[in-house]
């Protein structure tokens, strides 16, 4: 099959369209990428045909210029993005990680790839760890009381309230900072879906995560009761609890990884297509 995958995955650090790309690559499908941040769209140009477009968010695309069936991910909190629905009637399908999920569209969270993300042999030295950008208030708000031994991401170097902070991290050097964690925090920009930095850090090391709509749903309930948390109190009482108690933290992160096992890229790809009529 011809897919065009259309995602910025040359002007975007860490575009998850690598995965994407990796993941139709593996089912066997012939893929053409178009970064519609960083080029014009040629392919119209030269008469070329797809028999799907996936477009992974696509903010800026107009669905319409695009041949045969029409599917995107959209990965965002919709009323971020005031009038996305005027464009995104223009799709097949849509699919998105927001809960509640607007009707007419496909819930799909996603992913890891269970190449890149997994656990490596090393040394647990950093006992809490965030990784991620500071974009939004409610997580400035849960770094600057949790305050982590280690920080990674963009836009914390003016915000002097941790141990350690450190530049992002992508791809392989992510996992290797995640797997020196005794605890990762996960914390999502809002509270309206799950965010692919939870299924990307469970494989490297034992995570703890704010309870947004779709977490209950992926963990099971008994699970998300033991790693989930609603507020800063409740995520420094279970910091406080597993670096104390090393074995249930293990037992705890065997649990996560098995639940995870269906959120892989592939997966994702698979149901993607299967939309196809």
């Amino acid at each position: 099959m011809n897919i065009l995958l259309a995602t910025p995955l040359y002007s975007q650090h860490y575009d998850s369209g690598h995965f994407w790309l990796r993941a139709l690559q593996e089912l066997r499908h012939n893929v053409r990428v178009w970064d519609y941040r960083l080029e014009p769209a040629l392919f119209l140009q030269h008469g070329w045909t797809f028999d799907v477009a996936i477009v992974l968010k696509g903010e800026g695309v107009d669905p319409r210029i695009l041949s045969g069936t029409r599917f995107c991910y959209w990965p965002d909190n919709f009323e971020r993005n005031p009038g996305i629905e005027n464009i995104l009637q223009y799709y097949d399908q849509v699919f998105t990680p927001v809960r509640p999920t607007p009707e007419g569209y496909e819930w799909l969270v996603t992913g890891y790839d269970p190449l890149i993300h997994r656990s490596i042999p090393t040394e647990k030295d950093i006992r809490t760890l965030y990784i991620g950008t500071n974009n939004s208030p409610r997580k400035a708000k849960f770094i600057k009381e949790l305050s982590p031994y280690v920080l990674a991401g963009n836009k914390w170097e003016n915000e002097p309230y941790w141990r350690e902070t450190l530049p992002p991290q992508y791809l392989g050097d992510f996992v290797l900072l995640a797997n020196r964690a005794m605890i990762a925090i996960n914390i999502h920009q809002g509270d309206v879906g799950v965010n692919r930095k939870l299924f990307e850090l469970i494989p490297c090391t034992f995570t703890i995560t704010d309870l947004v709509p779709g977490v209950e749903e992926i963990l099971g309930e008994e699970l998300a009761k033991k790693v989930g948390f609603i507020t800063s109190e409740g995520a420094q009482k279970l910091i406080d609890y597993y670096l104390e108690h090393p074995g249930e933290r293990e037992e705890l992160w065997e649990m996560e990884k098995q639940k995870i096992k269906g959120y892989t890229y592939l997966e994702a790809a698979k149901k993607v297509l299967s939309f196809l009529r």
